[in-house]
């Protein structure tokens, strides 16, 4: 079976998973430090509202998604179903893995399904790409900082 577009980051932080998923959670405090998404607001529960403020590229756009994925000092994700996902059906997961020795594996990718995938990756791919790239290197710089 055919794997979905998806678009994905990993790194390795010299920091323990707590302080990494402190930094990750804290969402009202995203626009201090990431430059890819600018703004979250939501309760953080699964089932309630993620609203979403991201830079792609020179656009900015705001989103409202929900809140798919929550366990505690290993996943978090939200995403969204247009037309019950025959239109457009993604979630962006960011998850944790403990290394040990105070390191810590950051993951986070997207995946795409329905009728929107083709326009939507030919148009905001890279972007996307660059932007994960950019907060990954974002929360590496922020857990070391506080």
């Amino acid at each position: 079976m055919k794997q979905p577009p998806t678009v994905r980051v990993e790194l390795v932080i010299e920091a323990p998973r707590q302080a990494v998923w402190d930094v990750l959670i804290d969402f009202p405090r995203y626009p201090e430090w990431n430059p890819f998404t600018i703004g979250v607001e939501t309760s953080g529960r699964v089932g309630d509202p993620v609203l979403l403020d991201v830079q792609l590229g020179r656009r900015r756009i705001k989103m409202r998604e929900r809140m798919r994925v929550r366990e505690p000092l290993r996943r978090v994700g939200w995403g969204v179903r247009m037309l019950g996902g025959v239109l457009l059906d993604c979630t962006r997961v960011q998850e944790l893995e403990d290394l040990g020795a105070n390191r810590t594996r950051y993951v986070c990718h997207e995946s795409f399904r329905g009728l929107l995938v083709p326009f939507f990756f030919a148009r905001y791919r890279d972007r996307m790409q660059r932007g994960f790239e950019a907060a990954a290197r974002a929360l590496a710089q922020r857990v070391r900082s506080v």
